[in-house]
């Protein structure tokens, strides 16, 4: 084994020995994601530092319930299955689903929440151009999400 080889081996022993580059569970993010009420809360540790209106799935193309993590990020993306762009997108599903910039997002979660359900995302989380990129410089990849339907307090 060479020096170099052993001298990067030390090292990220210590580090895991000592916790270095460890998060502090108080620094810890997460996004939680609202559907009933169509609202997405950025937190560290408990406290909100963001809260943003954002337009979910439409009846159909839901976006579904559960515990996620951000594992891919694009600055600029466009869709390859509807050709629409999506600016500041974080994909957060297997199967494509990403939190991201969108077009009305206000609009369409107001119509969403209190006119029809047929009005929304293709099962995203659609927000405000300026807050997806509030967002994308806020959370890194491995950011935990947690969509969630019904009416748990945040």
């Amino acid at each position: 084994m060479s020096g170099l080889l052993r001298m990067i081996l030390l090292v990220l022993l210590v580090a895991l020995a000592t916790g270095v580059g460890a998060e502090e569970p108080a620094q810890k993010k997460q996004i939680r994601v609202y559907i009933d009420r169509q609202v997405l809360v950025a937190l560290e540790g408990e406290k909100k530092v963001y809260t943003f209106d954002v337009v979910t799935g439409a009846e159909g193309k839901e976006t579904e319930a559960g515990n996620y993590k951000i594992f891919k990020k694009h600055l600029k993306y466009a869709s390859k299955t509807y050709g629409s762009e999506m600016p500041y997108t974080m994909f957060f599903t297997a199967d494509g689903k990403a939190i991201h910039g969108t077009h009305a997002p206000n609009i369409r979660s107001y119509l969403r929440s209190y006119v029809t359900e047929s009005v929304g995302s293709r099962g995203c989380v659609g927000l405000k151009d300026d807050a997806a990129k509030i967002l994308f410089d806020w959370a890194p990849v491995g950011t935990p999400v947690v969509v969630i339907r019904g009416e748990e307090d945040e």
